[in-house]
């Protein structure tokens, strides 16, 4: 426990120290956010604001990872974060570059992340993750199964925090109280590969959370979105929970949905259910100021993380 709160604080002061430093090199190389065309409009104002801002988090946990763990299984979930930040890192480098493009197409990044869900998929496997918790059945081996549905996963959870980043501190606050979640499931497992870095990601993203809050000095890209949506695929595998996914990730789910009921009702029955989607731009419309709705949207993020762990560790004490 020591250990993870040591590497949680340091990382929330190295990332204090250096995201102003780092905010002033985005806006030399001309790494500006290009707001699109559908954002509600009040977000034009975001306009150029400096984006890639989820690069440096990831570095922070990466360097965490190498200076405390150095283990097989921690190196899963640096790979995922790794992948998910170079991916992420590809669009939006394509955004700043071609106002046009908006970043990469829909198959472009689909298929970047069908490849980085395969490739945690089959290290899980090979890891020996394969035992999964489900609620009423215990922890059936999954075999090979576990590495389709991480890999499945790795695409849904990566698209969804995606879609989650669109309002300031949104995305940042929720998935720091699921990292949180995380790492008090795995001190209480002993778990310290995953407790290490769920901590020091945990300490990074509300250092960056400090620069992004309302109005936002630097928004986190694709780079910190998809790195942070792919690592946590392999955070919850390795503590047995993908299962749990969906319930620690609860307003990332509801996002995406949003996305697809929205999208869904336009084309089939020509009219909106949503004002706008994600669903955090529907409440946007209806007037809610971005601070409420975070905040609103974080309590959700914390009643799905504390089920979760009270979960957790029902299912420890039984096994």
């Amino acid at each position: 426990m020591r250990q993870a709160i040591v590497v949680g604080v340091i990382a929330f002061a190295v990332g204090v120290v250096l995201y102003p430093a780092f905010i002033g090199l985005l806006v030399r190389s001309g790494a500006r956010q290009h707001v699109a065309s559908y954002s509600p409009a009040t977000h034009r104002a975001k306009e150029g604001t400096p984006t890639l801002g989820g690069a440096l988090f990831c570095l922070v946990a990466i360097v965490a990872w190498l200076a405390v763990d150095r283990s097989r299984a921690g190196f899963l979930v640096v790979f995922a974060l790794a992948a998910g930040a170079i991916a992420g890192g590809l669009d939006d480098v394509v955004n700043i570059r071609d106002i046009a493009r908006m970043g990469l197409s829909v198959w472009q990044k689909l298929g970047l992340q069908a490849v980085i869900g395969v490739l945690v998929g089959v290290g899980l496997t090979i890891a020996g993750f394969t035992h999964q918790f489900f609620p009423g059945l215990g922890a059936p081996n999954l075999g090979w199964g576990l590495a389709v549905v991480a890999a499945l996963a790795v695409v849904a959870s990566s698209n969804a925090v995606n879609l989650t980043d669109g309002v300031d501190g949104l995305a940042a606050s929720c998935m720091a109280l699921v990292l949180v979640g995380i790492a008090i499931i795995a001190v209480t497992r002993d778990d310290l590969p995953v407790a290490i870095i769920a901590a020091a990601l945990a300490g990074a993203v509300v250092a960056f959370l400090v620069f992004n809050w309302f109005p936002a000095r630097v928004f986190m890209g694709d780079a910190g979105s998809l790195a942070l949506g792919c690592a946590l695929v392999a955070l919850t595998a390795e503590l047995h929970l993908i299962w749990l996914l969906p319930v620690i990730g609860i307003v990332f789910v509801v996002e995406a949905a949003s996305v697809v009921v929205n999208v869904t009702a336009i084309r089939r029955f020509g009219r909106r259910v949503l004002r706008a989607s994600p669903i955090h731009h529907h409440f946007e419309e209806l007037g809610l100021r971005e601070q409420r709705l975070v905040a609103c949207f974080a309590g959700a993020a914390a009643l799905g993380t504390a089920v979760t762990v009270l979960f957790a560790r029902v299912a420890g004490m039984a096994s």
